[in-house]
């Protein structure tokens, strides 16, 4: 780790001061969303506030820095994430299907938004004033804007990591989604295999901007194709309940040096969540925690 000498010298910047720590509180609305696939937290309201990727209709956007989990800049220090504590409050005291959640932590680089899933046959070109922010590249995330009805199909164009333009995706399926802030599409099997990222053509590992998307197939709704760059993956495992009238998740903790290897993240971070429940719907239920970075 740049900056840290050793694990006595990452114990010493908490000592020292050279830490902090910002708690955060998601509120899912109460529609539906379905087993096992993803949402984006950071559409939803609560602390902070909702992010709607609402702007000119696609044109490349960043996400406003108070739509994220804040962090401080510390530049020319180096900062790390040192410490993520997460509590998943169900919807009523018998509710568990919170219980069980695939968590990823990203920076939120750029987006897309409002791209028409039902103009099918029609190139929807972007606008590119804007280039990616923090990073040479990320993955893309394909967030619904609206509810959508049906099971498209579309590919996009786009740079990658190297610079090359023209480069073509895979055949992704949208899933029918009962409203925004779902995960809309990732699957290139069908409409019923989910996981949070779009599929790149062969050979490529990450994309600096997308210059179109063509659907082939419509899917009913609206979306906005962010590009992240992942900072951690983890798992809610535990559900606990107090009664019958709340229920709430056993806190889960994971600590950088003991749980996983420590991220860096960088100033300017628009730092949230998204996130994959696998016991059942996550609608009205609640996501809590603390986020921890420290420099030296």
């Amino acid at each position: 780790m740049a900056g840290f000498r050793n694990t006595r010298a990452w114990t010493d910047a908490e000592i020292a001061g050279q830490f902090h720590i910002t708690s955060f509180r998601k509120a899912v609305s109460s529609t539906a969303t379905t087993t096992n696939a993803w949402i984006d937290y950071s559409y939803f309201p609560g602390s902070p506030v909702a992010n709607f990727y609402a702007s000119e209709p696609l044109a490349a956007a960043y996400v406003e820095a108070s739509r994220g989990i804040y962090v401080p800049t510390v530049s020319p220090k180096t900062q790390w994430l040192r410490n993520l504590k997460l509590m998943s409050a169900a919807s009523s005291g018998t509710s568990t299907t919170n219980g069980r959640q695939q968590i990823v932590l990203a920076d939120l680089l750029m987006y897309y938004p409002f791209v028409d899933t039902d103009a099918v046959g029609e190139q929807q070109d972007m606008i590119n004033d804007a280039t990616l922010p923090r990073y040479t590249s990320g993955n893309v995330i394909a967030v619904g804007q609206s509810a959508a009805s049906t099971t498209g199909q579309f590919t996009f164009s786009y740079t990658n990591q190297d610079g090359t333009a023209g480069r073509t995706s895979q055949n992704h399926f949208t899933f029918a989604v009962a409203g925004g802030g779902q995960v809309v599409a990732s699957s290139v099997g069908g409409a019923t295999s989910y996981h949070p990222y779009l599929s790149l053509q062969a050979g490529d590992s990450g994309v600096q901007s997308i210059q179109s998307v063509t659907f082939t197939a419509g899917g009913g709704g609206l979306m906005a194709l962010v590009i992240v760059h992942p900072l951690l993956e983890a798992f809610l495992t535990q559900e606990a309940t107090r009664g019958t009238t709340d229920s709430f998740g056993a806190c889960n903790e994971f600590a950088s040096m003991i749980h996983h290897r420590p991220r860096q993240i960088v100033d300017g971070a628009v730092v949230n969540l998204f996130a994959a429940g696998h016991a059942g719907s996550l609608a009205s239920s609640i996501l809590a925690g603390m986020l921890e970075t420290t420099w030296n």
